[in-house]
């Protein structure tokens, strides 16, 4: 049982250690705050479009 958590764990951190890659001289495993700016707020928009409501008939006369 010690052979095999001793070969879990060495399997465990070469799977790690082969998972970050240096792509154009930058590690991607870790966390960098300049790799996502804060992008300044949008104008807000509706979802839906704003429909006016539509406006009664005027009622009849018998006058007319």
């Amino acid at each position: 049982m010690r052979r095999y958590l001793a070969q879990l764990s060495v399997i465990t951190a070469l799977a790690a250690g082969l998972g970050c890659q240096h792509v154009g001289g930058k590690c991607d495993c870790g966390y960098s705050p300049s790799d996502y700016p804060i992008m300044a707020p949008t104008n807000p928009h509706a979802s839906a479009p704003v429909v006016a409501p539509a406006k009664p008939a005027a009622p009849k006369t018998g006058n007319e």
